[in-house]
């Protein structure tokens, strides 16, 4: 290290230490504000998405109110799609400072959930072209118990006949 002035080079390596010491303090900031929370195309469903993608809300509202199941479940899997990539696009955003241009940033950007926003994704999600939920076919019946194969005995301490 001919020619380098310790004094300097401390000073450097100190203010690196301190700059990166307040990016990852507000990373830790913005991250623990990078939820998302938002509603579907056709407003009958309301969810919040924690930054790690999990499921921290759902409201259904007026709108979900005599829908059929697999048209509120096509509003569900909308609005939990479009949350995850709302809350992973605020953790990308937060990440930025940190990580751009790193392959740290690369391997975040390769989890990025896809968008639902072009109409071929929001068909996948069970929406027609005005955004209303459209009626899903229904998935087959299970098959029935095998012929043969006993079924389980009536439990005689229920009272009323129902399992729960």
């Amino acid at each position: 290290m001919a020619g380098v002035d310790p004094d300097r080079w401390l000073q450097d390596m100190q203010a690196k230490a301190d700059d990166l010491a307040a990016k990852s303090a507000q990373l830790r900031e913005d991250l623990a504000h990078s939820s998302a929370t938002v509603l579907s195309k056709d407003h009958a469903v309301q969810v919040t998405i924690a930054p790690t993608g999990a499921l921290q809300n759902i409201q259904l509202t007026d709108h979900a109110a005599g829908m059929s199941p697999q048209r509120l479940q096509a509003s569900i899997m909308e609005a939990v799609a479009k949350g995850q990539r709302a809350a992973s696009e605020k953790m990308l955003e937060a990440f930025a400072p940190i990580g751009a241009g790193t392959e740290s940033m690369d391997l975040v950007m390769s989890y990025l959930p896809p968008a639902v926003e072009d109409e071929e994704d929001a068909e996948q999600y069970g929406y027609d072209e005005d955004g209303y939920a459209v009626e899903q076919q229904p998935a087959a019946p299970p098959a029935a118990p095998a012929a043969g194969r006993p079924r389980p005995a009536h439990d005689d301490d229920d009272e009323d006949g129902q399992p729960w």
